[in-house]
């Protein structure tokens, strides 16, 4: 198979994130029905607003799947109260139950309590997303990390959870690519969905990495800032694109593709659909869009 054919088949069935501060801007979403938009809920968010933009995309004709912060929750009530809203509003069967950031406000302090309640269920969401931290994370420490993955890699064992791991974005393939591989050592066979910064100025791309704290990432972004000339020129990260896609194409748990579309919502939507559709050529290692998004 050809570079090209296997970036349009990682790429395919993409999923892109939306924020309610961005919604606010948008009058309606550039996207086919089968990618489907993740709504992130920060800690400082309205839970009306969440509410709003899962309203918002469904009347888009167009699948949302929740971010549901365990920390944020004040108890397993709250999470209910709040799945009920949510169902009102759509039927997607997805949602992406992760630890959240921030400080715990009430009484949940981890993901795997949700996960073990049953209120999923309850609610008929049936295909849950979970974290991937392939490169760790500033607020845990690596062995809790891997407890929780190994706990909740039981739950699809004995509670028959449907589990799929979406990935906190990076800046170079390595990592990422061993982290993979040492889940297939462990023998963790839940799918991964990469998460992937869009197109972005270095600048931009550099600040939303320091407030995440991808760790040998940053170290990445800082060793090749000298070859950036122009710090707010918007590029995307092609060279790690086509290594995800050689990666993807071989047996491992890589199966799909998120972004975080860190240089503005609406393009990176527009530059996702002309990769997705094909209408690209790859030369020396650069992808050339037919039209010209960013």
């Amino acid at each position: 198979m050809m570079i090209k054919e296997k970036i349009i088949s990682l790429i395919d069935g993409f999923t892109i994130e939306l924020s309610p501060k961005v919604r606010h801007k948008l009058k309606s979403i550039p996207l086919d029905k089968k990618n489907n938009i993740y709504i992130t809920y920060l800690p400082d968010a309205s839970e009306n607003d969440i509410l709003e933009t899962v309203d918002f995309v469904s009347k888009n004709n167009l699948t949302p799947i929740t971010h549901l912060p365990a920390r944020t929750m004040k108890n397993l009530d709250h999470v209910s109260q709040f799945l009920s809203q949510v169902r009102e509003r759509t039927d997607s069967k997805k949602i992406l139950v992760i630890g959240g950031g921030g400080n715990q406000l009430g009484q949940i302090s981890s993901s795997l309590e949700i996960l073990n309640s049953g209120i999923l269920e309850e609610y008929n969401f049936d295909e849950i997303g979970i974290a991937g931290h392939p490169e760790g994370s500033p607020d845990i420490s690596q062995e809790t990390i891997d407890n929780f993955l190994n706990d909740k890699f039981a739950l699809t064992k004995s509670k028959g959870l449907n589990l799929e791991l979406v990935t906190q974005f990076f800046f170079d393939a390595k990592p990422f690519i061993d982290w993979c591989d040492s889940l297939i050592e462990k023998k963790i066979t839940i799918p991964v969905r990469v998460g992937f910064p869009g197109p972005a100025s270095f600048k931009t791309l550099l600040n939303f990495g320091l407030m995440s704290g991808v760790g040998n990432s940053i170290n990445f972004l800082k060793k090749n800032s000298s070859k950036v000339t122009d710090l707010l020129t918007k590029t995307s990260n092609d060279e790690m694109l086509i290594s995800l896609a050689e990666y993807a194409y071989m047996k491992n748990p890589l199966k799909s593709f998120h972004c975080f579309p860190f240089g503005g919502f609406e393009k990176t939507c527009l530059w996702l659909n002309e990769i997705q559709n094909g209408d690209f050529i790859v030369e020396n290692q650069r992808l050339m869009l037919h039209k010209k998004i960013f």
